[in-house]
């Protein structure tokens, strides 16, 4: 204790019994378990928002429709000669002389006419591309409906369409089969040059980003073989052997199908298997099933890939096979109804034809078997999977699933 000047000062250390020391670690204290409290605050909300959303989807999922309704209708004169393809919450109206995209409404997004004797229509969310099969002239319809013209010089015996608005194309000359890739200019980035004794014959192509795939088929004496090669177009294929990033051999098989379900995952269909691969700049193989039935019919969407076959068991006509994008069988449903299409998307699997529809989702658990008020000729998908765009004979239907 010191006197300054008549005023006495006493250190607080003095005056309160406690070190500086000791209050110091008393505050981080306070803090930690302040911490803690917010920390476990944040914990229990997020928990109550992961179960409030768990119970919706599982509600969701689990909701059995009791209704097929028409929302909306726009009568259209004859629609019965033409063909449909479902294209991203629109329809892809096209035949001969032309090809369109119309809304749920009816309303017309964008045309473009033509004369071709047998048009080939892919696309790729959003991406439209037609050509005549052995012409020579694709078009392309972008964003907005803008038409990009591509002269390959060359018969054209099959082709692939990205979002990034990319054609992969096979072409076949007198000679030779050429693989090559137009960018969204229409101008030629790359040319492969495939033959019979170096590559094989291109079977099949897919595109998907900087990824490009090629089903090769070999016949090699006696024996025949497929190969399913990945080639990398960016950064990645530069530093590899001809842009080859993997290739895969399957001996005794032919493999027409091959796709692209999403960025990162692809899948490719034998006659004796089902292959998918995973890597969205690097495809590597992650499951090979092996298949000993015939495949009367193979259709996929972003969430699986369906195959079907006929029900050896007698009780029904056809059955359903559901694979998920990591190539597990999801589940097996049989069926009796002669089937014109099936949609499977956002884990929803649509089957139906001119008179009626079954609804399952990924489980085979049947959501919805019911007829349509009118001959149906397409239905086409939606955002939602409780709407669907339906083409009859004479109009273009929204229907709402309740």
């Amino acid at each position: 204790m010191r006197d300054y000047k008549g005023f006495h000062v006493v250190r607080s250390e003095e005056n309160t019994g406690t070190s500086g020391t000791e209050k110091k670690g008393s505050f981080k204290l306070q803090i930690a378990k302040h911490r803690l409290v917010v920390g476990i605050r944040i914990l229990a909300v997020a928990a109550v928002i992961i179960l409030i959303v768990w119970l919706l989807v599982t509600q969701y999922r689990n909701q059995i429709y009791t209704d097929m309704t028409v929302s909306s209708s726009s009568e259209k004169i004859s629609l019965e000669n033409n063909s449909y393809l479902s294209n991203n919450g629109s329809v892809i109206t096209y035949s001969r002389d032309g090809i369109s995209g119309t809304d749920g409404t009816g309303k017309v997004l964008w045309n473009l006419t033509y004369e071709m004797q047998k048009p080939i229509v892919h696309q790729t969310d959003g991406i439209v591309a037609v050509c005549d099969y052995n012409g020579h002239i694709i078009y392309m319809i972008g964003q907005g409906g803008k038409v990009t013209e591509i002269d390959t010089n060359l018969p054209i015996h099959d082709f692939s369409v990205s979002k990034e608005e990319r054609i992969a194309v096979i072409l076949e000359d007198s000679s030779n089969s050429w693989v090559n890739l137009y960018d969204a200019g229409g101008a030629k980035i790359v040319e492969i040059k495939a033959t019979m004794t170096k590559t094989g014959y291109p079977l099949a192509v897919a595109l998907s980003g900087e990824v490009m795939g090629v089903s090769y088929f070999y016949v090699d004496g006696d024996s025949m073989r497929n190969s399913v090669t990945f080639y990398n177009f960016g950064g990645i294929g530069e530093n590899t052997s001809d842009h080859i990033v993997s290739s895969y051999d399957y001996a005794d098989a032919v493999v027409p199908i091959l796709g692209f379900m999403n960025s990162e995952t692809a899948f490719a269909l034998a006659d004796n298997r089902l292959m998918f691969f995973t890597g969205s700049k690097k495809p590597v193989s992650s499951s090979d099933t092996l298949i000993n039935e015939n495949i009367v019919g193979a259709y996929y969407g972003d969430t699986g890939i369906g195959l079907i076959f006929y029900d050896t068991s007698g009780e029904n006509k056809y059955r359903l096979d559901l694979y998920d994008t990591s190539g597990k069988k999801q589940m097996s449903y049989a069926f009796d109804i002669d089937f014109k299409d099936i949609l499977i998307h956002r884990g929803q699997i649509f089957i139906y034809n001119e008179d009626q529809c079954i609804v399952l989702d990924s489980n085979g658990k049947e959501k919805y078997s019911g007829f349509f008020d009118n001959k149906v000729l397409n239905i086409s998908t939606t955002d939602s999977n409780k709407r669907y765009i339906a083409v009859t004979r004479t109009s273009i239907e929204t229907i709402d699933f309740e």
